[in-house]
């Protein structure tokens, strides 16, 4: 360190990158010293234009309820919040469902009445819960789905495979067929189906690879129309 200044260190000093004992010491060099205290400011102001230049990043939709579920966990480690029972009958099925932990399905079941949890889904009276669940799924879309009563799933495409576990009430679909809560789906690429909610509704945990296609009943239709010409 400069025996007069400490230029050399005031980037770091900004950036909170000194280790204690040294930002102890250019602290108390700051007191002093008027000309590097004015430095730091200069630096600091121009870090914070730097940052606010810089285009916003938009959080991965997974992060808020990954934050929301460790504090629900914590919080039911610490007997600060008991555990709602209402679908205590499958947790140990959720848990190996996503492959987490028993503590953290249970945590994740609550995020189920976080209305911070949930985003606006594919059409109405859907919501979606977007979570991280075990490794073997780190490339898939895994969450929950939650439809009101009545409401349409639309017809989709399953690019890849896709997994289903009713947790609450149920729905038919398009063929007739009617799936109730405990069930569970093993839906392979190719497959195309939609499906409308039960009028007690339906929550579900769902587990996508490659996404879905919304668009394809349309394309197959436009293929199929004649040609005018």
């Amino acid at each position: 360190m400069n025996n007069e200044h400490v230029d050399g260190w005031i980037p770091e000093l900004v950036l909170g990158t000194l280790d204690a004992p040294t930002r102890a010491t250019v602290e108390v060099h700051l007191e002093r010293c008027d000309r590097c205290a004015a430095e730091a400011v200069a630096m600091g102001e121009a870090l914070s234009i730097v940052a606010l230049s810089l285009p916003p990043e938009r959080p991965r939709p997974t992060v808020l309820t990954s934050v929301l579920a460790s504090v629900i966990e914590e919080q039911q480690r610490r007997g600060e919040r008991t555990f709602r029972d209402r679908l205590g009958a499958l947790v140990d099925r959720l848990a190996a469902f996503f492959e987490v932990t028993a503590e953290r399905a249970r945590a994740l079941v609550e995020l189920i009445d976080e209305p911070a949890a949930w985003s606006r889904g594919p059409a109405d009276g859907i919501n979606l819960i977007h979570l991280q669940a075990g490794a073997r799924f780190a490339e898939a879309d895994v969450g929950f789905v939650r439809l009101a009563p009545g409401a349409t799933f639309p017809h989709h495409l399953h690019v890849g495979g896709e997994l289903v576990l009713v947790l609450e009430g149920g729905f038919t679909e398009d063929d007739g067929t009617v799936v109730l809560g405990g069930a569970t789906q093993d839906l392979a690429a190719g497959t195309s189906h939609s499906f409308v909610a039960l009028p007690e509704g339906a929550v579900l945990a769902v587990i996508i690879w490659d996404g879905l296609d919304f668009g394809e009943r349309r394309s197959a239709e436009q293929a199929e129309q004649p040609d005018d010409d």
